[in-house]
């Protein structure tokens, strides 16, 4: 699932980053996977993946701590039996940049080939 976001690369994060406005949120929401959720207020962006075991999902965080090295932007992830969580934010704004969603759209990618 190649879009716009995917092909683009994580800026390095600073107190200045404008938080991205409900407009371009929900733009861009649109170029992702329809399992991504707005939560947190609208601060943070979660997607839950459902799997078959504890390898799988441990497999797909694994995925998503390599993504986040890569893109230096780290994701919060939590799994566990059948399930991975993967949430998106820009602590250091408390709240949604274009990195999170870049991000977010790379794991789309990632996951959409695995």
């Amino acid at each position: 699932m190649e879009n716009e976001l995917s092909g683009k690369t994580c800026v390095a994060c600073h107190g200045g980053m404008p938080v991205l406005e409900a407009d371009a949120v929900a733009e861009m929401m649109g170029q992702l996977h329809g399992d991504w959720a707005l939560v947190g207020k609208g601060r943070k962006l979660l997607r839950r993946v459902t799997v078959k075991g504890f390898n799988a999902a441990h497999h797909c965080a694994n995925v998503a701590a390599w993504l986040g090295e890569q893109e230096g932007h780290h994701p919060d992830i939590r799994f566990g039996w059948g399930y991975c969580e993967v949430e998106f934010t820009t602590h250091v704004v408390r709240g949604l940049t274009e990195n999170d969603f870049i991000c977010a759209a790379k794991f789309d990618r990632i996951l959409a080939v695995a």
